[in-house]
């Protein structure tokens, strides 16, 4: 019997050319098990393709998924699925906060670069 494994807190950070976020189980750390990604958007929108499923739980806030030109709103306590070789675009006009687990990864390379770009006007603050 293995013992549990601890993968501890550590804040969101910014990276460079993706959201700002947070690696909690590296995709490579076992190719065979899944990946663990908290991330944020701001007035942004990023858009992958992974050759795997990818599910997006919104932590808080709101986003808009389009994958394979179908647009899904999810609000926090929702889970989003974009399907394997289908390129996704999230998008939070305002904010939100997410939980990416996808997995298993291809024994094959594979192209996940993804892109980032600021959404027109910035970012409302929350009063609350």
């Amino acid at each position: 019997m293995a013992p549990p494994e601890l993968y501890g807190a550590t804040p969101n950070r910014p990276r460079p050319g993706r959201p700002v976020g947070r690696v909690i189980v590296a995709p490579d750390l076992d190719p065979s098990g899944p990946s663990f990604i908290e991330w944020q958007l701001e007035g942004e929108e990023w858009s992958d393709e992974h050759p795997h499923d990818e599910y997006v739980y919104v932590l808080a806030g709101e986003l808009v998924v389009e994958a394979d030109g179908v647009s899904v709103t999810a609000g926090e306590g929702a889970v989003v699925r974009v399907p394997g070789g289908v390129r996704g675009t999230y998008r939070s006009a305002r904010s939100a906060r997410l939980l990416s687990v996808y997995g298993p990864r291809p024994e094959t390379p594979h192209d996940a670069r993804g892109v980032l770009r600021r959404l027109a006007g910035p970012a409302e603050s929350d009063p609350t």
